[in-house]
């Protein structure tokens, strides 16, 4: 097998870079899953969080909740649910986050939000095994890779799949999009391939989702064709 290369590689380390940054630049007090908005088709609903530093207060629908567990600034929160659209309010320190989410026990839409299996069994500790909200002691493709297939079988890497960067697509704690993408498939590829000919590309491909022609992780042909 050749050596492998990343494609295309400045343009897309650059993206990293700045999807990266955009996320660390969120305000501290930050509810991680399930995001706002999202659809949920059981209850409770366990809330994770990051940026609690003192005196964390929850409620749903103006009433408060108790049994919030903390772990350094990570915490986790059983939230039950009504049928319908519920608010939650996080207020820790000076900082608040207020989110709506839709409870639809029935008539459940495609895109209702799904835990990662290790998040729904409660198994942080196998993705944290410093403890929940400490750094991965590997990097995450290979942390991944200890339950998944590794996806680096073609000789050019997609970016995020070459720098370990699984999360870049892949949101580790659930998401309502397929394959745990963190948005829709068209919207996370033009995040970083916004060349001012995608739109026409896209047009012209009959509007296909780009998995259909170019492989996510890897391929041995050009532009990670399939």
């Amino acid at each position: 097998m050749g050596r492998r290369t990343l494609l295309p590689a400045t343009a897309l380390a650059a993206c990293l870079v700045g999807v990266l940054a955009a996320r660390s630049a969120r305000a501290e007090l930050h509810v991680v899953v399930p995001p706002g908005n999202a659809v949920l088709g059981s209850t409770p609903v366990t809330l994770i969080g990051t940026g609690a530093v003192s005196n964390l207060e929850v409620s749903l629908n103006g009433k408060r909740v108790e049994g919030a567990k903390q772990s350094g600034k990570a915490f986790t929160v059983s939230v039950p649910l009504v049928p319908g659209e519920n608010t939650v309010l996080v207020k820790s320190g000076d900082e608040s986050q207020k989110i709506v989410y839709t409870y639809a026990p029935k008539d459940q839409p495609a895109s209702v939000f799904r835990y990662h299996p290790p998040v729904a069994e409660g198994d942080c500790k196998s993705c944290h095994p410093q403890g929940v909200g400490r750094t991965f002691p590997v990097s995450e493709a290979k942390l991944c890779n200890n339950c998944h297939d590794p996806k680096t079988g073609g000789k050019r890497l997609h970016g995020p799949l070459g720098t370990g960067q699984c999360s870049t697509c892949h949101d580790p704690h659930g998401s309502g999009n397929p394959k745990f993408l963190v948005m829709n498939v068209r919207a996370l590829c033009v995040q970083c391939h916004a060349q001012t000919n995608s739109k026409t590309h896209i047009e012209k491909s009959g509007n296909k989702r780009c998995p259909e022609c170019h492989d996510p992780h890897s391929s041995d042909k050009q532009y990670l064709l399939r």
